[in-house]
């Protein structure tokens, strides 16, 4: 039988092992019980709808206070995305003839992005990797190419990021959400949407 371990028990992990600082994060997964279908860390202010059909990638953060996730279409965070709070991002619209009936498309969220606080993001946009979208945009429409900052509303590129001075970050130990990078698949296919 499993032993729930208590705060002290992190901290001696932590200072004995160098991967105690997912110890916690373990914790709240294993033994709290939550909907395995949100497999990432989010803030209780944090809404996310439709979470079977919201797939993130390596050491993203994207549950930060006051934020909207809504997978009612496809939702799909690539590696180390970084969402700031009160940002809202969707996979689904209403339709304009029928409110109860959604339109699901599929949103896209390159690799090593990062959304602004107050940002939304529309459903059916495609973000390439490192896209900054500034604090307080409204991205409209697919910026695939990515490696641009993007301002305003409608969302419109204000500055290139030049490729050859980039470094992608790289943690030493690499979990999607909660989980491990290897027990992911399995992860995936019981408890996430097939693609």
């Amino acid at each position: 039988m499993y032993k729930i371990p208590v705060v002290s028990d992190y901290f001696k992990i932590r200072e004995y092992h160098p991967a105690g600082l997912t110890f916690l994060r373990f914790c709240k997964f294993r033994f709290f019980k939550l909907n395995k279908t949100i497999y990432w860390p989010c803030d209780k202010d944090c809404v996310v709808t439709g979470a079977a059909n919201i797939t993130i990638g390596k050491n993203c953060s994207i549950g930060s206070r006051g934020c909207y996730i809504q997978g009612v279409g496809k939702l799909i965070f690539g590696d180390y995305v970084r969402v700031a709070m009160n940002v809202g991002i969707m996979s689904g619209n209403h339709d304009i003839l029928d409110h109860s009936k959604h339109i699901k498309k599929i949103t896209f969220i390159g690799d090593y992005s990062w959304i602004g606080m107050n940002s939304i993001i529309l459903p059916g946009v495609n973000l390439g990797p490192r896209t900054v979208v500034a604090a307080g945009s409204v991205v409209t429409k697919s910026f695939p190419d990515g490696f641009c900052v993007l301002a305003g509303n409608p969302a419109k590129i204000v500055k290139e990021i030049d490729r050859s001075h980039f470094i992608p970050p790289c943690n030493e130990y690499e979990y999607y959400g909660y989980v491990a990078v290897n027990k992911f698949h399995k992860f995936h296919k019981k408890h996430l949407m097939s693609n």
